[in-house]
């Protein structure tokens, strides 16, 4: 058995991986280390076990919740369903109207052996791409299926190549966590680290939603620009910051529903001021929109401002990038001298 149990000194039970990993009962994998976890009957108190899978059961049960395999016994198991025989608890009632009482996060009916679903919104930060079941930001593996529970297994290529481009733009990483979630992409600046990506632009209804890879680097190069600025907001307040972006704290007006084009590398001709007409929208996706382009050309500054001269740009876009550039730098040079 790969889970040891531990006690506090509350007294409440805690468990915990062999890695050191504190879990939550009848998780299936560790969220750290991925390791399969098996649940036996180490208290006695229903005094048997799944002959499949080994998790604990009641000799009640007809089916294995956890496996779904068949355990029925002629003289043991009931023959109606019960609510919660010994050292079980009833959470919710079969979703398939059977009768019986089922434990979360049992993943079969014990009664009669059909899968359940569970409502985990308030138990979980997020939902595992693979599964659809939940897990947390922080979590590297989904502890009910054992995959990335990030989602970033599904996009090793646009990955790789942000993680090259950041390296060659020279910026440090700030130690942002890339996630596949469900809803819309964007980062919340209460937690500035966490760029949670569309998942259906990765795994869409029958591969149609699907965005190519380049606008997927794009997108992700976009987003964690918000992370960025975020993660530095003290920079915004500078007098410096200020007369290149503008206010980047006032309220959006409104939902904008505009479809960008990521993947696009040259400037906009227009608007004159902006990198992009996306840019204009707000000064946090102006923002967005230079840390973009100058991740994506490498941060190389001469080839952008003489394509800037070329579509004739404003001298505030020039500025724009001019701090980025300098605050990178500035970073680096604090790094290398702790």
């Amino acid at each position: 058995m790969s889970t040891r149990r531990r006690r506090r000194a509350t007294g409440r039970a805690q468990y915990r991986c062999v890695c050191g990993h504190e879990l939550k009962k009848y998780w299936a994998f560790c969220s750290n280390c991925g390791r399969g976890q098996q649940w036996k009957d180490l208290d006695h108190l229903t005094g048997a076990e799944c002959y499949r899978c080994g998790w604990v059961v009641s000799d009640t049960f007809s089916f294995c919740p956890w496996c779904d395999a068949d355990i029925h016994e002629e003289g043991y198991s009931s023959e109606r369903p019960l609510k919660a025989p010994r050292g079980f608890r009833m959470d919710a009632r079969c979703d398939w109207g059977c009768g019986g009482g089922v434990q979360y996060p049992m993943p079969y009916c014990p009664w009669c052996g059909r899968p359940q679903s569970w409502n985990e919104e308030d138990l979980f930060e997020g939902e595992c791409p693979h599964c659809h079941r939940g897990v947390d930001d922080l979590m590297n593996v989904c502890p009910w299926c054992g995959l990335d529970a990030t989602g970033r297994d599904l996009i090793p290529r646009a990955l790789t190549r942000v993680r090259r481009l950041l390296l060659v733009s020279r910026i440090r990483d700030w130690g942002y966590r890339v996630l596949l979630r469900p809803g819309v992409s964007g980062v919340d600046p209460r937690w500035p680290k966490a760029v949670e990506i569309e998942q259906r632009y990765v795994i869409g209804s029958k591969r149609r939603d699907e965005i190519p890879w380049t606008m997927l680097v794009g997108l992700l190069t976009h987003e964690l620009g918000h992370s960025f600025l975020y993660h530095h907001w003290d920079w915004t307040r500078s007098r410096r910051f200020r007369r290149a972006f503008g206010e980047v704290d006032k309220a959006y007006r409104g939902m904008d529903n505009t479809w960008v084009y990521f993947q696009r590398r040259r400037v906009a001709i227009a608007p004159r001021d902006f990198v992009s007409a996306y840019a204009a929208k707000h000064p946090q996706e102006d923002f967005a929109e230079v840390f973009r382009f100058y991740v994506t050309r490498r941060g190389r500054l001469r080839d952008l401002f003489a394509e800037f001269g070329q579509k004739r740009k404003g001298v505030i876009l020039y500025e724009k990038f001019l701090v980025l550039h300098d605050f990178v730098r500035a970073l680096r040079g604090w790094s290398e001298l702790r």
